[in-house]
């Protein structure tokens, strides 16, 4: 396989930093499928789902290839939360109906993020951007844009794919309103301009524009260029098989995301601050917020201090700096900034933040 891989990172003006971020579910839980249920079929299903989960949460294969991760791969069971056996048919052949056997598996969520942070590997939370993948597909010179009308078993692919790194993915429709604004011909010649328009009615968070080529005499090729938070990332790879290369861009695309949107978690501070939310109504808003704050990844613990009328001030202790924290507030939708970070003189580690709950829910 030959392979040319380059990075290049770019300032550039960005229209998509206002768009709002994808909560991604069960990022703990992996489905293997397995051929029975014995006990050394399961033992390894562990081992594989663990691997994947690593990666979902980091965000690229780094940890595993440490050599901090070869014990606990070995012994990836001790992280299962909980598993079970699920039945489901297949859909592959639509004259012969097969019932395939798959292991669910739930690993615990502390004991995994602990591994990465101990070993000082990034923890990428359930918030994360959407990406929209805007890609020409040219199959021994038929070109058709990447769309769940024109080539439904490439976007499965890309799909699929992405659910494996926990990375939200969205495809354009290609209906009137696309086609008469974007032609392939500027997909294939990168006219952002009228790429970037086209893509504004779906509101990503990042956009990734690319071409896939496949020949039957000289194997498949595809060249990249992503875009979100004023930067360009742009590459190229070769491959025997289009298989090779949607893995190759999911893998990587999730990489240079993470970077941007992962949290490092070898500065730890254990960092205690002030945080207040007006607009709580009652005790079930005071909950969700509560919770909310709770599933962010920079926050070790956090606790109510003082309620007055409708502001809720919470204790929080953070694993992170206080930027860190703001970023990841921004990133969603719970809770606005009401005020700028209020420092004690007498004490600069004494932060108070002040937001305003926007009544959108508080799960992230």
């Amino acid at each position: 396989m030959n392979r040319k891989l380059f990075c290049l990172l770019l300032l550039s003006l960005s229209m998509f930093q206002s768009a709002i971020a994808v909560t991604v579910e069960d990022l703990y839980t992996v489905e293997v499928p397995v051929a029975d249920q014995t006990t050394a079929l399961r033992l390894e299903a562990f081992t594989e789902a663990f691997k994947q989960v690593v990666v979902k949460i980091s965000g690229s294969d780094d940890a595993l290839l440490s050599p901090a991760f070869a014990l606990p791969i070995q012994r990836s069971s001790r992280y299962v939360k909980q598993f079970s056996y699920i039945t489901r048919e297949s859909l592959s052949d639509q004259e012969l109906s097969a019932e395939l056997l798959y292991l669910r598996i739930d690993f615990d969520k502390q004991l995994v993020e602990s591994l990465l942070r101990d070993n000082n590997f990034a923890i990428w939370g359930r918030e994360r951007p959407g990406t929209l993948m805007v890609i020409s597909y040219d199959v021994d010179e038929t070109i058709n844009l990447v769309s769940d009308d024109a080539t439904p078993d490439m976007v499965d692919m890309l799909a699929t794919a992405a659910n494996r790194q926990g990375l939200p993915v969205l495809f354009p429709l290609v209906d009137l309103e696309d086609i008469s604004l974007v032609r392939i011909g500027d997909v294939v010649s990168r006219h952002f301009d009228k790429i970037e328009i086209m893509a504004a009615r779906y509101s990503p968070d990042a956009l990734l524009v690319g071409q896939i080529i496949g020949r039957a005499d000289t194997g498949w090729q595809a060249d990249w260029e992503a875009r979100f938070d004023d930067q360009i990332f742009r590459w190229e790879f070769k491959a025997s098989s289009e298989e090779m290369i949607v893995e190759q861009l999911v893998k990587h695309l999730a990489r240079i995301l993470a970077l941007e949107f992962a949290l490092e978690n070898h500065q730890i501070s254990d960092r205690a601050l002030s945080l207040s939310v007006s607009a709580v109504p009652d005790i079930n808003q005071l909950i969700l917020v509560k919770q909310y704050l709770s599933t962010l990844n920079v926050v070790e613990t956090v606790r109510v201090g003082l309620i007055q009328g409708q502001v809720v001030t919470f204790r929080v202790t953070l694993r992170n700096d206080v930027e860190d924290l703001q970023r990841l507030i921004e990133f969603g939708d719970v809770l606005e900034q009401d005020d700028l970070p209020q420092i004690n003189a007498q004490n600069k580690d004494a932060v108070a933040l002040t937001y305003v709950y926007t009544g959108r829910g508080g799960s992230n």
